[in-house]
């Protein structure tokens, strides 16, 4: 097996070699194992089916033996060949669509029930019903580009502030109320009764303990509520 040009530092672990969106015509001839869900199933005759397996990274289409019973969001841990398309079956929407996976070995990791919605992007989906699934709703393209979009800014911030000598503090959401305390969000003391917790009216008394305590240059990703 050659090893993958493409593959991240972490891409590997015990039940996979490379990321589902991460394969590409250099890995052409190698084996490799995935694991995701799957996204949508394709017959093609009796005894072959089209299988589009899904992870974070993207999707990849595995050809598959039609006897295999695998169904939308079914979790699987595939093995085969990695090889180009035939003429005319290239898909140049998927960033894997000119290649796929074929003389697949296909393991169940878990079956799954018909999902209430469509996890595709292409769908308007209720709040309300995503939110009672958050799980699946968690799944769909645009909430893990939305979660992992939100982690590299903050690491690009937190690399930025680092070079220029800033310490990272977090100072504390809840706090005793002031008389000109903010009363939108009060949340009830479970030690002390009768008592709350409200937001920080006057924030800046952190950063003067902060500046008097030595620390004289921090800064802190603030939390919206």
């Amino acid at each position: 097996m050659t090893e993958a040009t493409s593959a991240g530092p972490f891409e590997a672990t015990s039940l996979r070699d490379v990321l589902c969106g991460h394969l590409d015509v250099n890995d052409v001839g190698r084996e490799v194992r995935v694991c995701g869900w799957v996204s949508r199933r394709r017959e093609h005759g009796e005894h072959l089916a089209f299988v589009d397996l899904r992870d974070h990274s993207g999707v990849v289409q595995c050809v598959i033996d039609g006897s295999v019973d695998v169904r939308s969001e079914y979790v699987l841990q595939v093995v085969g060949t990695v090889r180009v398309r035939p003429d005319g079956t290239v898909n140049d929407r998927l960033a894997t669509g000119h290649i796929e996976i074929g003389d697949c070995h296909v393991e169940v990791l878990a079956a799954a029930e018909p999902p209430p919605f469509s996890l595709d992007d292409r769908a308007e989906i209720d709040e309300q019903v995503r939110l009672r699934s958050r799980f699946l709703d968690l799944r769909r393209p645009r909430m893990q580009r939305n979660l992992r979009v939100r982690a590299q800014v903050n690491r690009s911030l937190r690399a930025a502030m680092d070079e220029q000598g800033f310490v990272e503090v977090e100072t504390p959401i809840l706090w005793a109320p002031t008389p000109e305390g903010a009363r939108e969000f009060t949340v009830p003391s479970r030690l002390h009764h009768g008592t709350f917790y409200v937001l920080p009216q006057s924030p800046q008394l952190a950063k003067q303990l902060l500046m008097v305590g030595g620390v004289d240059r921090y800064y802190q990703i603030a939390r919206c509520m």
